[in-house]
């Protein structure tokens, strides 16, 4: 897996994993099916935008271009049966998970000065 070019998808499940929404990793690496690989992602990608859109929360900053490029490239992987078997598609969803899983210390809070804090970033 070409972990730099799934970079947007893996920082945004991770910083939700950071924040225990748990349930977009565990869909994206538990899914059964290609659909249920995309509808995991986008619905990842709806609830990080709504979330990042308030002043609340720090949320660090994806690249559009580059996301929407990941997305095409999922999209496209699953969408093209020469590509990438259905066991490939499901493996990779689950390697996707792993590595999202495996980058959420990078979004945990850390104490910069005392009382305030600040995201130690990907």
């Amino acid at each position: 897996m070409d972990k730099e070019k799934f970079k947007p998808i893996i920082d945004i499940l991770a910083f939700l994993g950071s924040q225990k929404y748990y349930s977009y990793i565990d869909r994206l690496g538990n899914a059964l099916d290609e659909i249920s690989i995309l509808e995991a992602i986008n619905d990842a990608i709806r609830d990080f935008y709504s979330m990042c859109g308030s002043k609340q929360t720090e949320c660090p900053q994806i690249d559009s271009g580059k996301l929407q490029d990941a997305v095409k490239e999922l999209t496209d992987m699953i969408q093209d049966s020469e590509k990438s078997t259905r066991f490939q598609v499901l493996q990779f969803a689950r390697e996707l998970s792993l590595n999202s899983y495996a980058h959420i210390k990078n979004f945990v809070p850390s104490k910069k000065e005392e009382g305030t804090e600040q995201l130690t970033g990907a």
